[in-house]
């Protein structure tokens, strides 16, 4: 699965989780699991994370990537 999360970069993202921010992603995919989805401990190990500041027709544009360990982006 992946999902895009809004942030500055990866770093910025991973300081949000740090600090016990909620962190929600959405996956985007029209072939199934198209939803909003929280950074925790229930988000499957292996996720891929892209890390988005604007839109582009609608969808987000990538600026970074990161992969979900459990706890932060690696």
């Amino acid at each position: 699965m992946k999902i895009y999360v809004k942030g500055a970069s990866k770093k910025e993202v991973n300081e949000r989780l740090a600090n016990n921010e909620l962190v929600y992603g959405e996956n985007f995919s029209f072939f199934g699991d198209a939803g909003h989805y929280r950074l925790d401990a229930e988000l499957p190990v292996g996720t891929a994370v892209s890390i988005f500041d604007k839109y582009s027709g609608g969808q987000p544009v990538a600026k970074s990537y990161g992969t979900w360990t459990g706890t932060k982006l690696k």
